[in-house]
């Protein structure tokens, strides 16, 4: 009997804002490593990015020389229970005519596995689902991720899925035997990634731990992965050195929600990257412990190839560091700063984000954070607050937004939906146009 013939999907997006930061989607490419090592047949689809030659050039991504690009943009109404801001409301990924036709040309699998990110872009979830299900009306899709796990009960009652999977897969692999028939060996820790797909495009996501051991109010990483598991570095530097020798890949996004918590551990991962005889850069997705932002650990983080840092910061004020968890001080920031400008960083490199619009947030603790940013010459990113269902700051969120948060799409972040007081939606514009100012005026090229 032949293996089962596996679909791994990664959706459309629709929102008022999407940029292609190294986007890989590694929770499906670490289910394709599971599947894989049970011996299952894989493929796979990209509906928001293809390097497919034989697609017309305008829906071939262009990027940029660190790997980052646009995604194909199509307007799209706005659904009608949003606030008219001045955005447009837009499809990122390929058109449906395009992907009805990359399907058709695929052979029939015997299931589809569709991840989900962020909850309030389930709308391109729920049309690629909709395009599987025209495709192969009995083909059973299974759905998971992000979206999935933290909304699970609104994705069941409104996409035309067949099960929807809350969790990491190692939560979910009887659900996953009984849909594809066939049993899945359950020592897959740590499991390998399929890198394969991510070949044409060069770029990888590396996750070298999985979950957080902080606790961060704002974030659901708790209920996305209960426990910490940090990967053995040799194994790390294995999965690297097979990704960029072996495949070409020269971009690794670095996923990590705690990679410098362990201030020795990352300066071993770093330096074995570091030796690894391929021209690799590193990226930050997401920001990194100020705390963990050691002398040692700026020298080897500059000898491994990162090209994009991001620190995170939050806020500049004691009290809501302080409630926010406690992770960083200022002080903490200012030496993690003279650490990388001591290892050769450019300041242009280093990019700092900082939360706005969480309840009880005022315009002047964003402002104050911002200035003391602004006061290293380093790039403000601000990080718009959208309420994550499940994380410890939800019920606050819920009782201050002006809307139902039961519904995802009230989870964007572009409407700052728990933002009070003087901090709106034109506020934040405003901080954002005096950033631009400072370095198109303070800072000139």
């Amino acid at each position: 009997m032949a293996a089962p013939h596996i679909l791994l999907v990664n959706p459309l997006i629709h929102d008022f804002a999407a940029y292609d930061f190294w986007a890989r989607p590694l929770g499906l490419s670490i289910v394709g490593g599971v599947l894989r090592r049970a011996g299952f047949s894989l493929d796979f689809l990209d509906c928001t990015t293809s390097f497919d030659s034989s697609l017309p050039p305008k829906l071939r991504p262009k990027r940029k020389a660190d790997g980052s690009g646009k995604f194909v943009r199509t307007p799209l109404p706005r659904p009608s229970f949003l606030p008219d801001i001045p955005r447009r409301f837009s499809r990122y990924g390929l058109p449906p005519e395009i992907l009805r036709e990359l399907l058709a040309a695929r052979q029939r699998p015997d299931a589809v596995l569709l991840t989900s990110m962020m909850t309030y872009w389930y709308g391109g979830v729920r049309e690629t689902s909709e395009l599987l299900r025209d495709q192969w009306p009995s083909v059973p899709i299974v759905l998971g991720g992000v979206y999935a796990t933290l909304c699970a009960d609104h994705a069941r009652e409104n996409l035309p899925v067949d099960a929807v999977v809350a969790g990491p897969v190692e939560s979910n692999l009887g659900v996953l035997e009984e849909l594809l028939g066939a049993p899945i060996p359950a020592s897959f820790t740590p499991v390998e990634p399929v890198y394969e797909q991510d070949a044409a495009g060069g770029v990888a996501a590396l996750l070298t731990s999985r979950g957080c051991p902080f606790a961060c109010p704002y974030c659901g990483v708790r209920t996305l992965h209960p426990q910490f598991i940090k990967h053995d570095p040799a194994w790390v530097e294995r999965l690297v050195r097979h990704a960029a020798v072996e495949l070409g890949i020269k971009h690794f996004a670095v996923y990590d929600d705690a990679l410098l918590i362990d201030a020795a551990r990352a300066e071993d991962i770093l330096m074995r990257i570091a030796h690894i005889d391929a021209d690799i850069q590193l990226h930050a997705a997401s920001g990194l412990s100020c705390r963990g932002l050691t002398p040692a650990v700026a020298r080897a983080m500059k000898a491994a190839g990162f090209a994009t840092v991001r620190v995170g910061l939050e806020t500049a004020d004691a009290a809501a560091q302080i409630a926010l968890g406690g992770k960083v001080s200022t002080d903490e920031f200012d030496a993690a700063v003279e650490n990388l400008l001591a290892a050769g960083f450019a300041k242009k490199r280093i990019g700092v984000y900082i939360m706005a619009g969480m309840p009880g947030q005022s315009r002047d603790e964003v402002e104050r954070t911002v200035d003391r940013v602004l006061a290293w010459s380093l790039q403000p990113h601000l990080s718009e607050y959208s309420p994550v269902p499940h994380s410890a700051m939800f019920a606050a969120g819920v009782a201050v937004s002006p809307y139902d948060l039961s519904e995802p799409l009230f989870h964007n972040p572009t409407l700052l939906s728990c933002a009070e007081g003087d901090l709106d939606y034109t506020a934040v514009g405003e901080i954002k146009g005096r950033i631009r100012d400072f370095f198109q005026n303070t800072m000139p090229g």
